[in-house]
């Protein structure tokens, strides 16, 4: 059936409004960033002169005749100091950091934004689907006799309508209060899908704005004493490398889910041997990581189609986690095999500090860290069991969680059945009458 072109429009006009309130959001933190960074930097400089009290008079100065990009390498910032007279400190050396950062900063902004777009648009035109039938509904209300200026009321009532303010679409017309709650409440629901992703954006930008701080710290470090002091160098840019890669991780995983939501990830599907790839992902494991035991369960080989890559990648994230939340000395345990009705699946299980039952509902969710004191000790990005839970729910699979606050957690990923496999767990269920679980 041909799309509304009114539906069309209205879908255009919401996501036009969003799109522009997050462009916004984005670029008004950034601005009060710098002026933040800026204000510390000027702060940190006039205590070596006797603080904000002994300093009379500020200025900035740079090359005029240079573009902009290269004149913030020219910088300088001027104050008078009681004690010292005019001083001219070079800002240049400093924003000559900042900027490649700040540009990364902008660029992965603005390719999040723009990859927000599409998806928002597609889904905008999906929930507004239901009114092409709704106008279809009227015009056979129409054709039934009931005055058609009914309709043309309820269209310009759709078209009134503010992307800002859902649930508020009236005609006063009691015949059309049923489409009128449909609409309304199709409306509420596009609401909340757009603040959810107003949150997912927003806290990527938080994310993001992690690692430049920690990178300023190190900056502000070397710019004091890394250049006299050669341990003070080398731990600086051992700690801005490390950051510099958490980041890198972040924008890589970021994309994967944005590519993803908008289609674009393609699985590469074939039959192989899950038992395999546990394997060497147990193997893996003993050799990165000496603190914990390892221990590998498999009853018997166990064959799926899926991608073998993603799934592996599952594992990883899986034991990974497992890892990060059980302390040296505890075991970890890596399983493989098949449900009683032949479902075939892959669990890791730790002897960590589990999960309380209040947060295992949002284990999965983006950036969701049950323990934020704990998550910062232990790093990781908070997007690792989101991208765990898109490659599986695209096989077809499903989790199964199980967790205790202080005995441990166990994540089971259950894969669909092949056709033989199909075949062999209805021949269980026909003989045992029920489906059995595992232990």
């Amino acid at each position: 059936m041909t799309e509304n072109k009114k539906t069309t429009s209205t879908a255009k006009k919401i996501n036009r409004s969003w799109m522009g309130r997050l462009l916004l959001l984005l670029l008004l933190i950034n601005l009060l960033t710098a002026v933040l960074l800026a204000a510390s930097w000027g702060y940190q400089v006039e205590q070596g002169y006797g603080g904000l009290r002994a300093v009379t008079g500020r200025g900035i100065g740079y090359d005029e005749g240079l573009p902009l990009w290269e004149a913030l390498d020219t910088v300088t910032y001027r104050f008078h100091a009681r004690e010292h007279g005019w001083v001219t400190v070079d800002a240049g050396a400093l924003l000559g950091v900042y900027k490649y950062a700040a540009a990364a900063l902008l660029c992965a902004e603005l390719l999040l934004w723009l990859l927000q777009y599409g998806p928002g648009l597609r889904s905008n035109r999906r929930l507004l689907h239901p009114l092409d039938e709704m106008a279809r509904q009227t015009m056979q209300i129409s054709a039934a006799g009931i005055d058609f200026a009914r309709v043309h009321s309820l269209e310009d009532a759709i078209s009134r309508i503010s992307p800002e303010q859902p649930g508020v679409l009236r005609t006063g017309d009691s015949d059309l209060e049923g489409l009128e709650r449909a609409i309304n409440d199709l409306l509420t629901r596009m609401e909340a899908a757009y603040r959810q992703q107003a949150r997912f954006v927003s806290d990527a930008s938080h994310e993001l704005r992690t690692p430049i701080s920690v990178l300023q710290g190190y900056v502000d470090l070397l710019d004091r004493w890394g250049k006299d002091d050669p341990q003070v160098l080398d731990e600086s840019i051992t700690a801005i490398r490390g950051e510099v890669a958490n980041m890198k991780q972040l924008i890589e995983q970021l994309l994967f889910l944005a590519r993803g939501e908008s289609g674009r990830t393609q699985l590469s599907l074939e039959a192989f041997s899950l038992s395999d790839l546990l394997r060497e992902v147990y193997d893996e494991s003993l050799m990165i990581d000496a603190e914990h035991p390892y221990r590998l369960e498999q009853t018997a080989p166990v064959t799926v189609t899926g991608d073998a890559a993603m799934l592996k990648q599952v594992a990883r994230i899986l034991v990974d986690n497992a890892a990060k939340y059980t302390l040296p000395g505890y075991g970890i345990t890596l399983r493989s095999g098949h449900k009683g009705d032949g479902t075939p699946f892959f669990a890791v299980q730790d002897n960590g500090v589990g999960i309380a039952a209040g947060d295992l509902p949002q284990v999965f969710d983006r950036f969701f860290r049950a323990d934020p004191a704990r998550a910062r000790q232990t790093g990781g990005t908070g997007l690792g069991l989101s991208i765990a839970r898109w490659i599986v729910e695209r096989h077809g699979g499903y989790f199964e969680l199980l967790s205790r606050e202080g005995i441990g957690t166990r994540v089971t990923v259950c894969l669909p059945q092949t056709g033989e496999q199909q075949a062999a767990g209805q021949a269980i269920r026909a003989a045992q009458g029920s489906a059995g679980g595992w232990a």
